[in-house]
């Protein structure tokens, strides 16, 4: 009999999945999926919305659902503009404010499925688990999965700033090769992206999909500034766009900017060794100079204690 019923239970399950399925499929299209079809190229904008073909059928029902709850967070959150600069920062291009609100929703989910497991072990190690505690608990896992997802961008914020420093004096040497070459700009900067690696290449290779688009070459350069946010990178641009509105020599300038570049990482690093320093001589006078003193007092103070009656 119990086999009966779950083999009912089975059938009424599969049958509102199918039903759902058609709900979903039923649904009338938005604007983006409309368009979607027709925007084609790397700096085409995709659809949030759009999901793979290969996708299953849980994701194909509840991804409306999901993004329209994104959406909604986002905008009792707010701050649409400054969460988007921070993920064009972090190289998350494809990730809208959307969707990493509902990320962060997931991590305060996470976060207060782990607090029920506590209390759980909690409860089943026989103590009493009071609701006041229990409800406080619940609400700091929940904060703290929330904040861990922003701090994780942050994190993934701050790396791609360094490596986007990093590569700034290559970029700039291979950039001042090609034009002295004799290519135009907008040819060495392309040549640069396809042979470049790392987060400046990309941004590199943005930068040419929006001067394909119809950008100029200096917007395209401005853009690609205000989304490293790497002050270096800033200088970097404002000289190009002097040196290409004022006819001067783009190569020697190029080459000018490459030096700068390294002269800045050259003090970052000196700036570096010196917190190292620091962090260094804090176990030299917290536990090697002690040590030495006890060593050296030692032998008078056993000395002492032998003569004293």
């Amino acid at each position: 009999m119990s086999a009966l019923g779950a083999l009912v239970g089975a059938a009424v399950a599969g049958g509102g999945l199918l039903v759902a399925r058609g709900v979903a499929a039923r649904r009338p299209a938005s604007l983006a999926e409309r368009v979607a079809p027709y925007l084609t190229g790397p700096s085409a904008v995709t659809s949030t919305v759009a999901v793979g073909a290969d996708a299953s059928t849980l994701v194909r029902i509840f991804a409306p659902s999901l993004h329209d709850l994104g959406a909604r967070l986002d905008a009792v959150v707010g701050g649409s503009e400054a969460l988007r600069a921070r993920l064009d920062s972090a190289g998350a291009r494809e990730t809208s404010p959307a969707h990493f609100r509902l990320e962060q929703l997931v991590w305060a989910v996470t976060g207060l499925l782990a607090s029920g497991v506590v209390l759980a072990l909690v409860s089943a190690a026989g103590r009493p688990v009071r609701p006041a505690a229990a409800t406080i608990l619940a609400i700091v896992c929940g904060v703290t999965g929330a904040l861990a997802r922003d701090r994780a961008l942050a994190t993934s914020v701050s790396r791609r700033r360094e490596g986007v420093r990093r590569g700034l004096p290559p970029v700039a040497d291979l950039l001042a090769l090609a034009v002295a070459s004799g290519e135009s700009p907008v040819a060495a900067l392309d040549r640069v992206a396809r042979v470049a690696r790392g987060p400046l290449a990309q941004e590199c290779r943005r930068a040419c999909d929006d001067t394909a688009s119809g950008v100029s070459f200096i917007d395209a350069l401005d853009a690609m500034a205000v989304r490293a946010e790497v002050p270096a990178v800033r200088r970097f641009v404002d000289g190009v766009a002097i040196a290409v509105q004022r006819g001067t020599p783009l190569a020697d300038v190029l080459r000018a900017q490459a030096g700068d570049a390294r002269a800045d990482l050259h003090r970052s690093l000196l700036e570096i060794a010196g917190r190292k320093e620091l962090l260094m001589l804090m176990p030299v006078v917290f536990l090697v100079l002690p040590t030495v003193v006890l060593v050296a007092l030692f032998p008078a103070v056993t000395s002492l204690t032998s003569i004293s009656p």
